[in-house]
């Protein structure tokens, strides 16, 4: 049995066969491969800008919180100093003498409110309310025995809320354009053996809480815009950093516990940003029982977040590079075994049109491939062995040995 002069060849296919992924291991090999890993990327970018949204709001929502409450504190701690100002003042032996003349007390007054700035007035109340010495000599002679401060102090320290005096405010403004505000202190006068001699009396001007604002607020937070805003009991806007670049601050924090005297909270401002709120209420120092105002530091959502954004474009692209050495790899990979594939479907089908002295390829490792090429290699010898008992002229090339020079050798397709 002679094998024929030229056994036809399987078709070619066309070339962008080997694209179509119906057609081309190396083609679905990349596409399953480089796809899921560009759907890992994307699920990936998701999930690490999701933990680090988490976080980044965990960690800076307390920070946010506590800046707040620090500036709270700053605030009752300067009250409650100055208020033991007005106390040791009320210790002084001009007060506690009655004999002591108005002018006398002035000077003393004087001297305080020198070494102070923060106040704008301090005064003298006799027993009976008539304010007798005062600073400049404003409200000399007038009666303040109907007024809270005097009736308050009569026998314990007093402090006021946050209020308006527009007479003293246009004494002392110069010019400014800016509300005054100021609280009030006042303390009983007592001498040796307890009898009440008066209460002194002082203004001091909420200016104080903005240079306190001032020296809260660092470089880093004005750089990233962070925002303090203190609000009276009422909602009104008492005192803003104007860190923002907002022309108005947002309105005061709904804050819906009022057993909660902290926390951080998301706020959604109307034809703006959301914003990262922390927020603590007043809680005075010690004696003094605080101003009962409320300061909310905030972030803008933008700012807070970017972070992540930046970190889930970075995953993302690296993600698909990743993805697509992948595929590339892949591809390469599924094309090496395809051409053995075919070298292996070549030799078959020589085989089976009768060119039997054709050699199935193989390697010399001990990879799935190439066990299943020996195997087949050794199945097709086994048949020449049998079809050479048949047939004599028919040559039966050893298993394993170098093909001779009748055998087509297709090894060098793997």
């Amino acid at each position: 049995m002679k094998p024929p002069e030229s056994a036809p060849r399987p078709a070619a296919a066309a070339w962008w066969a080997a694209l179509d992924p119906r057609e081309s291991l190396a083609a679905r090999a990349a596409l399953v491969i480089g796809g899921g890993a560009m759907v890992f990327a994307v699920v990936l970018s998701w999930s690490a800008g999701a933990l680090v949204r988490g976080q980044l709001e965990r960690h800076l929502g307390s920070e946010l919180e506590t800046l707040a409450y620090q500036f709270g504190d700053k605030l009752d701690r300067a009250v409650y100093e100055r208020s033991r100002e007005v106390q040791f003042a009320a210790g002084l032996a001009p007060f506690r003498d009655s004999a002591q003349p108005p002018a006398e007390r002035r000077r003393v007054l004087e001297a305080i409110l020198d070494a102070s700035p923060d106040f704008a007035w301090l005064g003298f109340a006799d027993p009976e309310g008539k304010i007798t010495s005062a600073t400049q000599g404003f409200w000399e002679k007038s009666d303040a025995a109907m007024k809270g401060w005097f009736r308050s102090a009569r026998e314990l320290p007093y402090t006021s809320e946050l209020h308006e005096l527009p007479e003293l405010a246009r004494a002392i403004s110069r010019g400014s354009s800016e509300p005054l505000r100021f609280v009030t202190l006042a303390a009983p006068v007592l001498d040796q053996d307890g009898r009440f001699l008066g209460v002194i009396a002082g203004e001091l001007k909420w200016s104080f809480a903005r240079d306190a604002l001032a020296s809260m607020l660092t470089e880093t937070a004005r750089r990233e815009r962070v925002s303090l805003t203190t609000y009276a009991a009422n909602g009104e806007n008492l005192l803003d950093s104007g860190t923002s670049g907002w022309t108005e601050p947002p309105p005061a924090p709904a804050l819906t516990d009022p057993r909660k005297y902290r926390g951080s909270l998301w706020e959604a401002v109307a034809g703006d940003d959301a914003y990262l709120t922390g927020f603590a209420r007043s809680r005075g120092f010690r004696e003094f029982r605080g101003l009962g105002v409320t300061i909310a530091a905030r972030r803008a959502g933008a700012d807070v977040f970017a972070p992540v954004g930046e970190l889930r474009s970075s995953v993302l692209r690296w993600g698909l590079v990743f993805a697509a050495a992948l595929a590339i790899g892949s591809w390469f990979f599924a094309a090496r075994i395809t051409r053995r594939l075919l070298a292996v479907g070549v030799a078959a089908h020589r085989i089976r049109l009768g060119d039997v002295l054709t050699l199935l390829p193989h390697a010399g490792n001990d990879q799935e491939l190439s066990r299943m090429c020996r195997e087949l290699d050794l199945m097709v010898g086994d048949f020449r062995e049998k079809l050479a008992k048949l047939d004599p002229s028919v040559p039966a090339p050893g298993i394993f040995t170098e093909p001779g020079k009748h055998e087509r050798d297709l090894s060098k397709y793997v």
